[in-house]
């Protein structure tokens, strides 16, 4: 992170550019107070649907449709929207639909499952790749 800081920073002639860091700082703090603020809703959909004693569905629906709604407030505020959390966000919202409807077969836990190893393998076939890249 720090050399594309670094790398974004810099004016045409190589040298720092401050108002480019101010912006990039900005943005930096943007990205926080928007993961701060996503754990606090978090922390209290689960402590109110938990005390009003909400189904699971409707439990994992809601942090489902938390977590997609930040992402796309990260996206109309031009700071990076995460893969990772839009991957788990649209879990959430399939398991609270699936819990929802009473589906006899449980095909949602299969599901999560697949997506975790989908997960797990395109990160590892990432990360091979740019070590060949490497040599």
């Amino acid at each position: 992170m720090m050399r594309q800081m670094m790398h974004n920073c810099c004016g045409p002639d190589g040298k720092p550019d401050f108002d480019k860091m101010k912006a990039f700082m900005e943005q930096e703090d943007r990205s926080s107070l928007f993961d701060v603020v996503g754990w606090a809703l978090f922390f209290i959909w689960v402590g109110s649907a938990w005390l009003m004693g909400f189904s699971l569905g409707v439990g994992l629906l809601g942090i489902g449709i938390l977590t997609l709604g930040m992402q796309g407030i990260r996206y109309f505020n031009h700071v990076k929207v995460e893969g990772f959390w839009l991957v788990v966000g649209l879990a959430f919202v399939v398991g609270g639909f699936w819990e929802l409807w009473s589906v006899a077969i449980p095909l949602a836990p299969v599901v999560l499952i697949g997506l975790g190893i989908g997960l797990l393998a395109w990160h590892f076939t990432r990360n091979l790749e740019g070590r060949k890249r490497m040599f």
